[in-house]
């Protein structure tokens, strides 16, 4: 297993520049100076846990004792085949809580991710990874085959899966001035659609601090940079989410394109109210289901 998260071999996957031995020293700076660093060390506290015991510990690393509103309705869970979908506003956190708070109830939840959360090896068995279109980015196509053969396997073996359908973290967006997700990926939506399993919209009620989605106006790459630190600033911050109604195969099926049920996934997620009450992750026992 790899020893650090991320180290300046990775550096030079992003840029030849770094080859060089004043590449790797600068790489080096970068790291101390975006808390790249800290990050490492986060991981390397939790990295002799595995799945959802890693997520639990690292969440408790970070001070971070998110909230969960109308907790009641993971309770139907424990038993049969669903799906999530979520919004995506801290681009990795989120993901880590969405493992953590499906233990639960499941133990054999799985979640699509990215290829920053791929590099926490010691969540893998949670994790199957695609690479998302972004901008003129082409994702490779054998890696995103083999993670929807995966996907698919997994749902139609039976078990929950959790899907982020913007396939990157949340932006800001000058349509409403408010923080939303980009358009949601077209083959994840088809994906949905095939399997017909019931539907659940788990939404993150907030967001990272503006300056993180500022920087995102100028290049999603110095974006990235701020994820650590938007990482370590969430301790005593109020972290909520909510759990939404089920949605049944009847009401999906009604959609006959995946645009359409994509439209309605998002508006249903959206607009989601506030819950009246929030429970503290901390105040609920882990009780996993047998799936």
């Amino acid at each position: 297993m790899k020893e650090k998260l991320i180290d300046t071999t990775d550096f030079v996957l992003v840029s030849p520049i770094f080859a060089s031995e004043r590449g790797q020293r600068f790489a080096k700076l970068i790291m101390k100076v975006f808390k790249i660093d800290l990050v490492n060390a986060l991981y390397d506290r939790s990295s002799h846990l595995t799945g959802a015991e890693c997520a639990r510990s690292m969440l408790k690393d970070l001070g971070v004792d998110y909230l969960i509103g109308n907790a009641e309705r993971l309770a139907p869970l424990s038993e049969g085949v669903f799906i999530t979908v979520s919004n995506h506003p801290y681009g990795g956190l989120d993901g880590i809580m969405l493992v953590d708070l499906m233990s639960l109830v499941r133990s054999d939840y799985k979640l699509m991710v990215n290829q920053i959360l791929m590099k926490v090896k010691t969540m893998e068995e949670n994790f199957i990874s695609v690479k998302p279109r972004s901008g003129k980015n082409i994702p490779n196509p054998v890696t995103n085959i083999n993670g929807i053969r995966e996907t698919l396997a997994h749902i139609k073996g039976g078990h929950p899966f959790g899907f982020f359908p913007a396939g990157a973290v949340s932006m800001f967006r000058f349509k409403d001035f408010r923080v939303r997700d980009r358009e949601w990926q077209e083959s994840i939506l088809k994906l949905i659609q095939t399997v017909k399993v019931p539907v659940v919209p788990i939404r993150f009620y907030d967001a990272n601090l503006p300056f993180f989605y500022f920087l995102g106006l100028i290049d999603w790459k110095i974006r990235q940079f701020r994820l650590p630190y938007e990482l370590f600033n969430k301790r005593e911050r109020r972290t909520r989410l909510g759990i939404g109604n089920i949605i049944s195969v009847e009401v999906l099926t009604k959609f006959t394109d995946a645009k359409s049920l994509g439209a309605y996934l998002h508006k249903v997620l959206y607009d989601m109210p506030m819950p009246k009450t929030f429970v503290a992750r901390s105040k609920i026992n882990v009780k996993e289901g047998s799936g």
